[in-house]
């Protein structure tokens, strides 16, 4: 299968990797490759690490895009450091084929659902969760979530030098309306955000053991 996974995370949040990696390999079964995208610093992992030493706030997009046209991949799994994976998740690569089936340029599994966006079900589930297609002039149709991406889509999601948040909502102002396929999928409690704008959050600090 022609899929990446892919952490994207700085040297200013080093303070994380032991802990990201550490539930990662608890709970993450499955042999695709994996890269580290980072700016300068040396990690001792089992990953491919791609360095790109663009560490401005407003220039992130840049730093992800230049990094991720190093992966050869045609599909990637993103995931920030800062994204705890918590709990086995079991049905990933029935995930990963419906993607491929919907033809999807990116599938976000989410374990809460959010009332930002808006969606449509569709007919397709997988353990028995409903998957739901975001409308066209929904917002968020771009989200730092954790995503399945078809890199190419990814990209142009990224081709303006933004900060993560402006991405967010900038960049899905500039997709409104023009029939890509995003689809959400929920998996409740499969990861824990530890960090929220820079600031560790309790079951963070849980999980850190702070």
């Amino acid at each position: 299968m022609n899929l990446a996974v892919v952490i994207n995370t700085t040297d200013k949040y080093s303070f994380l990797w032991e802990g990201f990696w550490y539930y990662f390999k608890k709970n993450w079964e499955y042999d695709y490759p994996i890269y580290f995208l980072n700016e300068k610093r040396d990690v001792q992992f089992l990953v491919k690490q791609i360095k790109v030493n663009i560490p401005e706030k407003n220039l992130w997009t840049k730093k992800l895009r230049e990094s991720i046209k190093q992966i050869p991949e045609d599909d990637v799994f993103l995931l920030l450091e800062d994204i705890f994976i918590v709990k086995k998740l079991d049905e990933f690569e029935d995930i990963y084929q419906m993607f491929k089936t919907l033809n999807a340029d990116a599938l976000r599994i989410r374990y809460v659902e959010s009332n930002l966006a808006t969606y449509y079900d569709t007919k397709f589930q997988i353990n028995g969760i409903r998957i739901r297609k975001l409308k066209s002039h929904s917002k968020y149709l771009i989200a730092h979530s954790p995503n399945i991406w078809k890199k190419s889509f990814l990209l142009e999601c990224l081709k303006e030098d933004e900060s993560p948040w402006d991405n967010e909502i900038k960049g899905s102002t500039r997709l409104e309306g023009k029939g890509y396929n995003i689809y959400s999928y929920l998996s409740p409690d499969w990861y824990v955000n530890t960090c929220v704008q820079g600031k560790i959050t309790s079951e963070g600090r849980e999980l850190l053991n702070l």
